[in-house]
């Protein structure tokens, strides 16, 4: 005699999996990295940030003589942009290397781009002309 539908056991149940242990995440590392790196960081970029400032304002302002046309506007405002992204660089490149999260490595990669852009356009634009 077959047994009841109900003794059956069900398709549809779960195989008993077993279950991997997953990696342990990466302990964050001392806050003194970031310090570290933020404080080195603005040492070595402290030249061209405010270099590039004073050009933006310059540009941006025109002279007494000169009128100030929508270029100069412009690029007075992307050097501002630039000199923000010099600043921000050491800082978000400290956190990305204590925090260790994809998003800081992001950030920190495109304003390190914008500030090596920056210190290019500085040194072929300005500084090597006037020597």
């Amino acid at each position: 005699m077959p047994r009841p539908h109900r003794e059956i056991p069900s398709q549809r149940l779960a195989v008993s999996v077993v279950q991997t242990p997953k990696p342990a995440a990466k302990p964050h590392r001392s806050v003194w990295w970031a310090i570290g790196i933020t404080l080195v960081g603005w040492a070595l970029l402290a030249y061209p940030v405010v270099l590039l400032g004073l050009l933006s304002y310059i540009v941006m302002a025109g002279t007494y003589d000169g009128t100030v046309t929508a270029a100069s506007v412009a690029l007075g405002i992307a050097g501002f942009l630039a000199t923000l992204a010099m600043v921000a660089f050491p800082l978000l490149l400290g956190l990305a290397v204590k925090v260790r999260r994809r998003s800081l490595w992001f950030a920190a990669i495109l304003t390190g781009a914008l500030s090596v852009a920056a210190c290019i356009y500085l040194t072929v634009e300005w500084l090597v002309p006037l020597g």
